[in-house]
């Protein structure tokens, strides 16, 4: 018995020591470099910083304290500059039965929205902050109506909310110079949910993304784009053939009278999808729509390792030659489409959800009639990878490439993949265990493998203790900048920076040299 735990102390040390070992060889670029990072202490577990992305006018770091006033607690607001400087802080109060709701930035603004009261979703707070000056502004605004929000947006001066009351959805518009509600028509329908709304600044423009039921109880795209203050410019819905059933969907800008809307298809009513489409609309007609199944992806499976990948890919052209259809099912979180040229890059986050069925003892109520029942705990979502794919102007497959994403599980859905372009490149990256793992793609080729650069920490002697992983990603900046953050506890023996031992949320700056060649 003694020898068999022995053996199996020495199992788990051999298990630690091979993982230690492979962590230790995994490679690092030498094209990121982490020009600045900036930390803000965190003295207990009540504290809890948050971001908002305000582009090249910096980041502001807020944070709700327990200092009460009469006015409710006290926010402090901090602005970043581009160097991870501060620019100025704000203290201001925020009521008490408020609760946020969402955040955005529209040009040179910060816009925080809370719901007034938990007891009625009518009445919402609007506080913005102005970058340059730090100037603090707070707006009233009721509905009229109950909504339960879902999406928070900011164009010109006007505000869209978006949301569902008795179970239907709504959008309103509120301009913040009237600051009077609008209802935008043509949303209260029970056979249609809003997906997505897409901004565009420089035509003034937003498009909405539904998903509407047809009569044959499967599922198609519809995209309706407006004018900043709610007036409908152009409808456009997806006829998308028989037996055709679109899962999601995203869409470029209307321009020109040209848009393209672009996601995922299944054959039946479902959220695992059998490939991806892309639909061109030209003044209202739709031109053409396209599919694409997984199978026919040249790198789709490029995130597994090379034999299990081959093996798919011989399985992929033994069902071809016997006149078969591979099929394979995935959920696809799908991103923004981003146009380079020609090229629309399609990006996507493929995940899977995590159930743990427990049984538990029952009884039908009778003396030794008892039963077991199986009862799904959800876990959260396992993510495995992301694609990029690239299509031409006609619909058609120029290019794909895969980036494994290991290791994330959430309990909500989130984009954790950040994507940047470079010319012809394309960089995939994402931040897990403090460590920035990166890879890029030129076309089908990969420019640079899978890299893992560590989170660069503030002195030398620091060494990272624990780190809270809800509170940890990687998001685009500005240009082709992006910032990581997370909480970290740090241990410095030195003492370096005045103490031993320290809790922080910290904020990395991060750029990628691709004028360097690469390791």
């Amino acid at each position: 018995m003694r020898v068999r735990y022995v053996l199996y102390l020495l199992l788990i040390i051999s298990v630690f020591a091979v993982d230690a070992q492979r962590k230790k060889d995994q490679d690092t670029s030498a094209l990121i470099s982490q020009p600045g990072r900036v930390e803000f202490n965190i003295f207990d577990f009540t504290m809890q910083y948050d971001i908002i992305n305000g582009e090249d006018n910096g980041l502001l770091v807020y944070l709700e304290t327990e200092d009460r006033t009469d006015e409710g607690y006290n926010w402090t607001f901090n602005l970043l500059d581009t160097t991870l400087n501060q620019v100025w802080t704000r203290i201001f109060p925020i009521p008490f039965d408020t609760y946020l709701t969402g955040t955005e930035y529209h040009d040179g603004k910060y816009y925080l929205l809370f719901n007034a009261s938990r007891y009625r979703n009518e009445d919402l707070l609007l506080i913005e902050l102005d970058a340059q000056f730090g100037e603090i502004r707070s707006i009233e605004i009721n509905t009229v109506f109950p909504i339960q929000l879902t999406f928070f947006e900011v164009i010109d001066d006007n505000i869209l909310l978006s949301g569902y009351t008795n179970f239907r959805p709504v959008l309103l518009t509120f301009n913040l110079n009237v600051q009077k509600p609008r209802v935008v028509p043509g949303f209260y329908d029970n056979k249609s949910d809003i997906i997505d709304i897409v901004i565009d600044d420089e035509s003034h423009m937003f498009t909405v993304i539904q998903s509407e039921k047809m009569i044959n109880n499967r599922y198609t795209m519809r995209a309706k784009t407006f004018t900043s203050e709610g007036d409908l410019i152009q409808n456009n819905i997806i006829t998308p053939g028989e037996k055709k059933n679109l899962v999601d969907g995203a869409s470029t800008s209307f321009y020109g009278g040209f848009q393209y809307v672009a996601g995922t298809y299944s054959k039946k009513p479902s959220q695992y999808s059998r490939g991806l489409y892309l639909t061109k609309f030209v003044n209202g007609r739709q031109q053409f729509v396209k599919y694409h199944d997984y199978a026919d992806l040249n790198n789709f499976f490029g995130y597994m390792n090379s034999r299990r990948e081959q093996r798919i890919k011989e399985r992929i052209e033994r069902k071809k030659e016997k006149g078969k259809k591979p099929k394979f099912s995935y959920r696809l979180l799908v991103h923004d489409i981003i146009q380079r040229g020609d090229e629309y890059l399609m990006i996507a986050e493929a995940y899977y959800p995590r159930y743990s069925s427990y049984s538990s003892p029952g009884s039908y109520g009778s003396y030794n009639n008892s039963y077991t029942s199986y009862n799904p705990s959800f876990m959260g979502y396992k993510y495995t990878h992301a694609i990029v794919v690239a299509f031409d102007r006609n619909g058609n497959i120029i290019w794909d490439n895969s980036f494994g994403v290991d290791d994330i599980e959430t309990y909500s859905l989130e984009e954790f993949v950040a994507v940047s372009q470079f010319d012809d490149k394309t960089v995939l990256m994402y931040l897990e265990e403090n460590t920035i793992r990166s890879k890029v793609v030129q076309g089908n080729e990969i420019y640079e493998g899978m890299t893992f650069n560590p989170v660069k920490l503030a002195y030398e002697a620091d060494e990272v203790k624990s780190r809270d992983p809800a509170i940890e990603g990687l998001k685009n900046w500005y240009g082709n900048v992006m910032y990581a953050y997370g909480e970290q506890r740090i241990q410095n023996d030195e003492g370096e920076g005045g103490r031993t031992s320290r809790k922080v949320f910290y904020i990395n700056k991060i750029t990628y040299n691709l004028g360097q060649e690469p390791n």
